[in-house]
């Protein structure tokens, strides 16, 4: 993703433009977070209503709300205590393993209790919350099916276009609080992985797209940029690359079409496909990190699977994001130097440096200064907690709004010939192998554990 998106920059000037845009991604995120809110509460009660449904059943049901309510009670507070006890030999003596703390359980409300012990049926409103999280229709999902909706049916009134288009970059600083959820032992653990399988698919990708593009006749600057997008992390790739291989605005919106296409398609099916393969969150993330091309759609379907797939697919994708400078030294080398050679003469000057600084993602090193802190003990559970159910949330609920509403079936429809068969193939291609790759590899191997 571009910083600001193209048209827009982040300066008090242009904050009246903006503004509509965003509030309106604001009001969005917040509804959509209210309905997350819903839905799982929903879904949480439902899975303690067939407990309790089931022990109506069988005959072993309580009595009565206030019996329910207290056998609650009296569990978390037996837990609580043995964990309490657990803690307190461990400051004595370190070898002893301390038990998680116990959460506090889910009890039905009075009404709900009343149908599921006297109706023998769980209310529908629980059924609904389930249902909609078995289909991952999280707020994540909601931003972009609904947003996508309203973006190409009544359409996106002008005055709002510059908000939106601003509020997408706003995934980064979620990004980046992630970075308080891993200790470096696991960056290097699932890194390790990760740089296989960046190497493997995303380099081996990046040459494929160069050199069938070159066969194909397909012009120098589209398939530079089709190449970078496909195989590193979509646009963010694309923007580095493309003042190199002297991308023309047809070049660039072709190819941020096909991997707008290829991504939007991969965000709606991958959750799916990966619950059909049987894969695991770990390895889920693993798959996604490595395939989906966009950063904004990789981490909305990792986040659509689970959080603990977010985790893992953050870390690949933090892999993959800093090849984006060897990409452009590769660009340099297939683009500019190697034709100039093959004719006979001297290549243009291309001051390298300049554009592998002026393209990295400043994000990373963010992601990694939160890491850090987490190492140095600056994040207790607790503080994690209000990261991800504030910051985190918030940063994503007005980034992906903005994502959902700017995601036009009219740019995707600029993707088209030879360019873009081959990027779909080679895509495809990626997503196939590296599906077989982490499976064979295995969820142990992509655990996070901070």
């Amino acid at each position: 993703m571009s910083s600001g998106g193209i048209g827009v920059e982040f300066s008090l000037k242009n904050l009246p433009n903006m503004l509509p845009g965003l509030i309106l991604c604001a009001v969005f995120g917040w509804m959509a977070l209210q309905w997350d809110a819903t839905m799982s509460g929903w879904n949480r009660d439902f899975k303690e209503a067939e407990k309790v449904l089931k022990a109506v059943n069988d005959g072993k049901a309580p009595a009565s709300f206030a019996e329910y309510k207290q056998k609650h009670a009296d569990s978390f507070a037996k837990k609580t205590e043995e964990f309490k006890a657990a803690e307190a030999a461990a400051k004595a003596d370190p070898s002893v393993k301390v038990p998680r703390k116990p959460s506090r359980p889910v009890v039905l409300k009075e009404a709900d209790f009343n149908q599921v012990a006297q109706a023998k049926s769980i209310p529908g409103k629980l059924n609904f919350g389930s249902m909609m999280i078995s289909f991952q229709l999280t707020y994540v999902a909601m931003l972009l099916l609904v947003g996508m909706l309203i973006r190409n049916t009544i359409g996106l009134p002008e005055i709002f276009k510059a908000g939106t288009v601003a509020a997408r970059p706003l995934i980064k600083p979620g990004i980046i609080i992630l970075g308080a959820y891993y200790m470096w032992t696991d960056v290097l653990k699932v890194g390790f992985f990760g740089l296989a399988l960046v190497v493997a698919f995303v380099m081996g990708t990046q040459v494929l797209i160069s050199y069938w593009g070159r066969r194909a006749k397909v012009d120098p600057g589209l398939a530079g940029v089709m190449g970078a997008g496909v195989g590193v992390c979509g646009v963010s790739a694309a923007v580095a690359v493309a003042p190199v291989v002297n991308a023309k605005p047809r070049d660039f919106f072709y190819a941020i079409g096909t991997i707008l296409l290829f991504g939007t398609v991969g965000l709606f099916t991958f959750p799916y496909i990966g619950k059909a393969l049987g894969m695991s969150d770990p390895v889920f993330g693993a798959w996604v990190g490595t395939a989906i091309l966009n950063t904004a759609q990789l981490v909305a379907a990792a986040s659509w699977y689970s959080h603990e797939s977010l985790l893992t697919a953050n870390v690949i994708n933090i892999v993959r994001v800093g090849f984006i400078p060897l990409i452009v030294l590769w660009a340099i080398y297939f683009y500019v130097v190697k034709p100039a050679v093959d004719a006979g003469h001297e290549g243009q000057k291309i001051n390298v440096w300049e554009v592998i600084t002026s393209k990295f993602p400043i994000f990373v090193f963010g992601f990694f200064i939160m890491v850090t802190m987490n190492e140095m003990g600056f994040f207790t559970p607790e503080h994690r907690n209000i990261l991800a159910a504030d910051l985190l949330k918030l940063f994503f609920a007005l980034g992906f709004a903005g994502v959902g509403l700017n995601i036009a079936f009219d740019d995707l429809k600029k993707a088209g010939g030879s360019a873009f068969m081959i990027g779909v193939v080679s895509a495809s291609l990626k997503a196939v192998l590296a599906a077989i790759a982490v499976m064979a590899i295995g969820a142990d191997a992509f655990k996070i554990k901070g």
